[in-house]
C-alpha cells in the first residue's frame, strides 16, 4: 500500500504527491480517499477512493532511474508500432495514453517521432490527431522522468528526445 509523501503516476494526470488521506461519509458508509497533489501544480488535488479497485488501478510506483535507463534501452520501446489504419491508430494511442503502459507509451513516442522524421522529410505534414498523441504521451513521460533524473522538465523533454534520437 502506498504512504504519505509517496510520490507515484497517476492515470493521464502525472505525477502526484500522497498528501492526505481522508474518511468521508457517502451514503451513509464511510469511505476512505487517498489525496494526490499534482507535483508542480499547486492547489490542485485529487481524491483516490480506496475501496475502488479500478481507482487505485491507475496509481503506479514511480520507476526507479536505472529501470528507466533499462526500458528506454529495450527492444521492446525500440520496435516501429505503425498503424497504418488511422482509427485504429486513434484508438490505440488513445487506450496507450490512458492505461499507463510505460513501455507501450515510450514505443508509441518513438513511432511518432520517426513517422514526423519520414513526414519532413518528404515535405508533408503529421496528422493534428497524431501531434496531439504525441504531445500527450510526451507530457505523462517527461512529468516522470523529470522526478526520476532529478531534471528540470525542459531537460526531461531533451533526455527523451535524445534517447529516442527525436534530435
Amino acid at each position: 500500500m502506498y504512504q504519505m509523501g509517496d510520490q507515484v503516476v497517476y492515470g493521464i494526470h502525472g505525477v502526484c504527491r500522497i498528501v492526505d488521506q481522508e474518511k468521508r461519509v457517502i451514503d451513509r458508509k464511510t469511505v476512505t480517499y487517498l489525496v494526490l497533489e499534482p507535483v508542480g501544480q499547486e492547489g490542485s488535488r485529487y481524491l483516490v477512493p480506496t475501496h475502488n479497485a479500478a481507482a487505485m488501478s491507475k496509481l503506479r510506483p514511480m520507476m526507479t532511474p536505472e529501470e528507466l535507463e533499462a526500458l528506454m534501452g529495450s527492444e521492446e520501446v525500440r520496435q516501429d508500432g505503425w498503424i497504418r489504419e488511422e482509427n485504429l491508430r486513434k484508438n490505440t494511442y488513445r487506450e496507450l495514453i490512458t492505461s499507463g503502459d510505460r513501455a507501450g507509451l515510450l514505443r508509441m513516442v518513438n513511432t511518432l517521432y520517426r513517422h514526423k522524421r519520414e513526414q519532413n522529410a518528404a515535405g508533408k505534414k503529421v496528422h493534428l490527431a497524431d501531434e496531439n498523441f504525441l504531445r500527450d504521451a510526451e507530457k505523462l513521460l517527461v512529468s516522470e522522468i523529470s522526478v526520476v533524473m532529478r531534471l528540470p522538465a525542459d531537460q526531461a523533454r531533451t533526455y527523451l528526445r535524445t534517447q529516442l534520437k527525436a534530435e
